[in-house]
């Protein structure tokens, strides 16, 4: 059987059988046109489709999980933070609650002592790179696979467990990336909804980002660095609350995909 074809794909097709048809069809300044605008609207939606992963345009971005149990699954990107990431762990320990932590491997490699503890308390972490560079989405295939390797190293090194899953920073994706992850065989991880902490919003906004997304199977995205300390806890605390309030609980990545 041969594999279905990624949106992207498709969209590569479709693309050019419609530039072969236009140079059939139309002539002069029309082509130009056709072209253009083929050219445009083809451009615009593998755009979007790189910026947002619920498209699902280059290959399965787990953003969700099908299933009627009121659980959702809490992630954190970009740590292990020295002053926030242990005010977390302890904030999670009090509600007992699990998360999964998207770590950069670099910082994995520069706090071993934490990465044990949130070993020890039962939370997930996973790969989110080994440098966390801006241009991630950018690399060739080889220096990508040497990113999310080191990260692999360096998690399994400290943790005892290699990651299962990869969330690409910014969660931009590409080929490339659905290429390496599947070399490593690893499941490329995005989100049904992200707080945007990093900006300075009041816990109240932050939180209501992720709610009006709320449904069984979620997946939410939060940051345990980057962010201040007293409002990561404050969002963790409200989010926590009112998860509870609907009947919620929530789990780690990895039990939540036990679900399909």
């Amino acid at each position: 059987m041969h594999p279905r074809l990624t949106r992207y794909q498709m969209i590569v097709v479709v693309t050019l059988v419609a530039a072969a048809l236009i140079f059939i069809f139309a002539n002069g300044a029309a082509r130009f046109w056709w072209l253009a605008a083929l050219c445009s609207v083809s451009g615009l939606w593998v755009g979007l489709g790189v910026s947002f992963p619920q498209w699902q345009m280059f290959g399965k971005n787990i953003c969700s999980v099908a299933t009627k149990r009121k659980i959702v699954a809490l992630t954190f990107d970009d740590g292990p933070d020295a002053e926030n990431t242990p005010a977390l762990l302890a904030l999670l320990a009090e509600r007992k609650v699990r998360a999964t932590f998207f770590c950069i491997g670099k910082r994995v490699a520069q706090q071993p002592e934490l990465m044990k503890h949130m070993v020890a308390d039962g939370h997930e972490i996973e790969n989110h790179t080994f440098q966390h560079s801006p241009q991630t989405n950018i690399f060739s295939v080889r220096r990508l696979r040497n990113e999310l390797t080191q990260a692999q190293v360096e998690v399994q090194r400290v943790a005892g467990r290699a990651p299962e899953f990869f969330r690409p920073p910014v969660g931009l994706t590409n080929p490339r990336i659905f290429r390496v992850t599947g070399e490593l065989g690893l499941k490329v991880a995005g989100y049904t909804a992200r707080g945007l902490d990093r900006r300075t919003d009041a816990p109240k906004k932050i939180v209501g980002r992720l709610l009006r997304k709320l449904k069984p199977g979620a997946i939410f995205l939060l940051h345990d660095a980057g962010v201040p300390r007293e409002r990561l806890l404050a969002v963790v605390t409200l989010l926590l609350d009112k998860l509870e309030f609907e009947g919620y609980q929530c789990v780690r990545l990895d039990e939540l995909m036990a679900e399909k």
